[in-house]
């Protein structure tokens, strides 16, 4: 388990207590001396409002996960393809595109970054197939190079995907209502109501670590994983194994 999670479940018990041991030793928190209606309203409000702010934000980020995670399988299908049409000269470039995904890519996009070492490899990749001869196999592959250059652009995009900002204060301020409601209900700093109180705040921080932590598609506790490359270099070994069409001869460079 994170230590990061571990530290938002003590912090949001403690900050629970230490708002009950604040506001519950009035005499009013003492006598509940409330209007019952009135707390209804007010309990249901700041539960109310937590909570759909809290959805909103796990849905759209884990919207944006999905969406993050779609990309990275569609630029694997299409480095599938490129692959399984690649002669034997331009098959090992097209390896080498995806470990630098897997050992460079993910590490930067973590950053909102592309790494530079990745588009090397795959312009590597063009130019090696711009230099073979025209032929049907060269056609198809340039147009598979295309496609992937197309995804690869989608897949760093993703790296951008986020929410409103407001929100996030917005999750902070009505998590701290929900823990305000109890004293103001007439709770009282006593060890049984103080540990009740502790175990929703524990809750209320855990929640908020985790939407706090779903901002981005490529880094947190639940991010995008390069699996998809890697049951690409699978796929690729598969391959490498079905006999595949000798290699065009090289386009001469000059008379």
């Amino acid at each position: 388990m994170s230590i990061g999670i571990v530290l938002a479940v003590i912090l949001g018990a403690g900050l629970a207590v230490g708002i009950l041991a604040a506001f519950g030793r009035t005499t009013r928190s003492r006598e509940g001396n409330f209007s019952s209606g009135a707390l209804s309203f007010l309990g249901s409000a700041s539960l109310s409002s937590f909570i759909l702010v809290a959805a909103f934000l796990i849905a759209g980020s884990w919207s944006n996960l999905n969406t993050a995670r779609g990309h990275t399988w569609d630029e694997a299908r299409a480095l599938n393809a490129a692959y399984t049409d690649a002669d034997p000269s331009t098959r090992p470039l097209l390896r080498s595109y995806v470990d630098s995904v897997i050992g460079q890519d993910f590490s930067a996009m973590a950053n909102g970054n592309a790494a530079p070492t990745a588009w090397s490899s795959l312009d590597a990749v063009r130019t090696h197939v711009e230099a073979l001869p025209a032929s049907p196999q060269r056609s198809t592959l340039v147009s598979d190079l295309d496609d992937i250059y197309t995804k690869r652009q989608i897949r760093l995009a993703d790296t951008s995907l986020s929410l409103p900002a407001p929100l996030y204060p917005a999750l902070i301020g009505t998590g701290l209502l929900v823990l305000l409601y109890a004293p103001i209900a007439g709770l009282t700093f006593h060890r049984r109501e103080s540990i009740a109180l502790g175990l929703v705040g524990a809750v209320v921080g855990f929640g908020i670590y985790l939407v706090l932590h779903m901002t981005h598609p490529y880094s947190g506790p639940m991010h995008v994983t390069p699996v998809a490359y890697q049951q690409s270099l699978d796929r690729f070994s598969q391959l490498s194994a079905q006999p595949t069409p000798a290699a065009p001869p090289v386009a001469p460079m000059g008379n």
